[in-house]
């Protein structure tokens, strides 16, 4: 094999070795103030980063404009919980190629219907629906009763836990089909004079893994869409 080609394949190992398993008990049960909430991502993603030392996964203006934007549940006294500090995880995965308004399409309703409700903030939704013109008894029983109905048997934690696993379960399986990219480049341009070769085997490599890439951005906005169409 070609020394670039071992070195490509060290450099894929410690990526993977270095890639962050955060599982819900590595999560702080208490809740968090902003500077907490950085300081623990910062730590947690830094084998995600080109550049660890430098870098900052999430800030506080990012985390103020998810609240913002509806992307992220908003603090309750100034602290984030666990589901918080998990959807914010999940975003980070999602930011580097989605919009905000992507991300909210998705984050949204899994909020909307998964999210613990602090028992303040359900009370001034109680209060804010009470005082909406048209309300009748009927119908607010009618809704309670839907509610009580429809309740779903699980959290935030249960859903973050199921996607951990699950990606725990399709890392090997992803690192192997690098791998083979790798070794499938180091067999491109064979009588292309050595000087050369190195310069396009790696052309030929990042070109297809960029494709696979777009590919998959290309299906999950196609997801996000059929999303959306289901939500009007």
């Amino acid at each position: 094999m070609h020394r670039q080609s071992e070195e490509m394949h060290e450099r894929l190992e410690a990526i993977f070795d270095a890639f962050p398993d955060i599982r819900m008990e590595d999560i702080p049960r208490i809740d968090l103030y902003m500077d907490q909430v950085t300081t623990f991502l910062q730590e947690s993603l830094r084998g995600l980063s080109r550049d660890p030392a430098g870098d900052k996964f999430l800030t506080k203006t990012m985390i103020n404009n998810y609240v913002k934007n509806k992307v992220l549940l908003p603090p309750v006294r100034k602290k984030y919980s666990r589901e918080h500090m998990m959807l914010l995880i999940m975003i980070y995965y999602m930011k580097s190629f989605l919009s905000i308004g992507d991300i909210r399409s998705i984050t949204g309703p899994v909020m909307e219907r998964y999210a613990s409700v602090p028992a303040d903030r359900a009370e001034k939704r109680k209060d804010a629906a009470d005082k909406k013109p048209g309300r009748n008894e009927g119908a607010a029983g009618a809704r309670a009763e839907k509610g009580k109905n429809t309740q779903p048997q699980m959290g935030i934690g249960e859903i973050y836990e199921e996607i951990i696993r699950r990606m725990d379960d399709e890392l090997p399986r992803i690192r192997a089909d690098i791998d083979r990219q790798i070794d499938l480049a180091a067999e491109d341009f064979a009588d292309v004079p050595p000087q050369e070769r190195d310069l396009l085997q790696r052309f030929s490599l990042i070109s297809r893994l960029s494709a696979e890439v777009y590919m998959r951005k290309l299906f999950i906005e196609k997801l996000l869409d059929e999303q959306a169409e289901t939500d009007d």
